[in-house]
This record gives structure tokens, sequence and C-alpha cells, in this order.
């Protein structure tokens, strides 16, 4: 009989996560009808796979040929499932924390909680949202150190999940990140309209999360304006609400064009002059590559996580500091010889980079390597 898997998305409803969702999708109904893949992991065939309404909608491949269930895979809904109600022999769980009853003997679970492995960079304000903050971190911690391999997107959160959490070197993997296929395929994209603008503009694709350092961008815009003579327009990615909450200085130097699709996205980068990343901490983004391979400078926070992607084709400035970016911004328009050279570099970073299929590939290694240490546990 061949082993039971179960690959869970369920629980990716925004952000990166449903575009990493999404492109594993695509590459699993690519991957089910290539006899060389069957030939190597027999039991793909038969996997079973969970996904939210939101990655289902990103998808771009035809999956006929695989097992989909859409579901609702957020945390309240996954504690309210029944202990014992199905079971796998392994279970991989792409974002976690798996919350709710254990489903397989071996469970595989990616991690991307940056703000409870890093508190410090949460800017959790009030002393009843910094309680459940901690108590949110504290489980978390407990649901991944009972995870029997843990996956993240980069060494730096590997060592942090090691130092600060005591995981276990031989259970953590890295797999990072990768370009959506329709930044690789032009016939996947949909087109953007994006107003032009009379001032250079740069993109940041976001949500409004403390982390993402929002704020900075209006504060940075006015030393540009104030100290430098010049001006600039952000455009952001936001909801109706987000964009509401947003301080006015940033507001007031930002235009907002609401959520997008994956698809969409190589038009919003085509549309603007470069990208900026002002980001506080990430276990990986994959904003940098995606300007990188869209040929746009790069604006972006001087953090470890930024540089093990970009190296040395980002023009770099203190997150905390908004005239840092401010000299950055004039830096990156100034000197068109350093902007050609790092724009070049960028390009061969991308495009060098592993692929969504190389992903693919690596995150069924990871089944392949839990169902046969699952097999020898059994003898």
């Amino acid at each position: 009989m061949s082993p039971s898997v179960l690959l869970d998305m369920s629980n990716l409803v925004v952000g990166g996560g449903v575009q990493v969702g999404a492109s594993f999708l695509d590459e699993l109904a690519r991957l089910v009808r290539d006899p060389d893949a069957l030939r190597r992991w027999p039991w793909l065939e038969d996997i079973v796979v969970e996904v939210s309404p939101e990655v289902s909608a990103n998808a771009t491949g035809d999956r006929d040929d695989l097992s989909v269930r859409v579901v609702d895979g957020r945390p309240v809904a996954r504690l309210r499932r029944r202990p014992g109600q199905e079971r796998f022999d392994v279970s991989f769980t792409v974002f976690g924390p798996d919350y709710g009853p254990r489903r397989a003997r071996t469970r595989i679970v990616g991690f991307a909680d940056v703000t409870s492995l890093f508190p410090e960079h949460a800017a959790v304000q009030g002393r009843r949202a910094r309680l459940r903050h901690a108590v949110r971190a504290r489980v978390s911690r407990r649901t991944f150190r009972a995870a029997d391999l843990v996956v993240a997107e980069s060494s730096y959160v590997t060592s942090a999940l090691e130092g600060r959490w005591g995981i276990p070197r031989q259970r953590l993997r890295v797999v990072p990140n990768v370009l959506n296929r329709v930044f690789h395929d032009e016939s996947l994209r949909e087109p953007l309209a994006v107003e032009p603008a009379h001032r250079p503009t740069f993109a940041f694709p976001t949500r409004a999360y403390p982390h993402k350092n929002l704020a900075l961008l209006g504060a940075a815009a006015r030393v540009l304006r104030d100290e430098h003579g010049r001006e600039v327009q952000f455009v952001l990615t936001l909801t109706d609400d987000e964009w509401q909450a947003l301080d006015p200085a940033t507001r007031e130097t930002s235009r907002n064009v609401g959520p997008l699709r994956v698809s969409q996205m190589p038009g919003l980068y085509d549309a603007c002059d470069g990208a900026v990343f002002p980001s506080l901490n990430e276990c990986f983004s994959v904003t940098p590559l995606e300007a990188m391979k869209a040929g746009r400078p790069l604006v972006a926070s001087d953090r470890p996580f930024v540089h093990e992607v970009a190296g040395g084709s980002a023009w770099y400035f203190d997150p905390a500091d908004p005239s840092s970016l401010a000299r950055a911004l004039v830096d990156v328009s100034t000197d068109e010889d350093l902007r050609a050279r790092r724009v070049a570099e960028g390009t061969r970073v991308a495009d060098g980079w592993p692929s969504g299929a190389d992903r693919a590939l690596a995150y069924l290694g990871l089944v392949a390597e839990a169902l046969a240490t699952g097999a020898s546990r059994r003898r």
C-alpha cells in the first residue's frame, strides 16, 4: 500500500504565504503528470492537497490530476478538528504553526512566524496586546519544537531557531523562497494600470504589519524634500482599512493600488522606477528578488535577511533612520553608472536563484526523507 501524504496550505490567506502556496500547487500539478517524478516518488500520485480559497484563486495551473481540497485551515478551524479524524504517514504544513490535533505520524512544518521568533521587532503596543503576543509566541515555540522537521527559508532563521528556541540542528532544514512562475513566463501575467507620476516612484508590496515599518516612508519623504529638495512617491498594496489607518505623512507621499494577485506583481514593478523595502525583520521576503528580476533598483534595509538575498546589488539604509533612507533614495537616482552595475548584479542573482520547480522538488525530497525515516523507525 502506498504511503499517505498530506500537503497542507489551507492556512495561507494573505501576503507571501499565498504566493508560496500558489506556486507549489502549480508545480505539484505539473509533477503529478511527470512519469519521472512518479517513478521517483510513487506516493505522489495519491497525495492529498489542502489549500485555502486564496491559494486556489492565485494558482494558474491545471490541477485536475491532483486531489485538492479547498478548506478553511485557519487556527480556530484547526483547533476544532477531532483527534484521529484522518491519519497520514506524513503531513507537510508549508507554513505553520500547525495548530490542532496531529494528523500524521511524522509532521513537517514550515516556519514563517517572524514576530514570535524576533519579538523585539514586533512593535506591539499596549499591555494587553503584549501579553497576547507573549502567549502566542510561547504556543508557537512549543508547536514548532514538537514538529519532526522544521523548514525555514534562510540560514539566518535556522540559526535563530536553534539559538533562541533550542530546536536541534538535525531537525532544521533550509528551502529558500523563490520567484513565482509569472516572473519567468509573460503569458501568465495580468496587466496593471498605475497612473504615471511626475516624480520617482518606488514600489513596496506589503501589508500593514508593524515590522513592515511603513511610517519610515513618510518621515524619509519629508527629509528628502526638506534637506535634498527632492520628491518621491511610494506605491503600496494595502487594504482599504490599512490605508485609512496609515500615518498621514506616509499617505501624503504614497499611492495605494490595493492588494494584488501574484499575476499582477510584474506589472507593479514595471510601473515604478524602483522598489523600497524598509522592513525591520523577515523570515524571508521575495520582494527583493522580484525587484531584481524586474530590473529595478532596490533600496532596502541594512539587515542580514536582505543581504542573504541581495548581496551587493542593493542600496542599503538603516531602517530606524529616515535620513538614511532619504540619502539612499538620493544615491540611487544620481549615479547612473553605479545604478546600471547594481541592477545588472541584481538581475544576475535573480536569474541564478532556484526556481519554483526547484523548491517543489526540495519540498517533496523532505517528504521522502520523512517517509524513509518513519519506515526505518517502524522496522
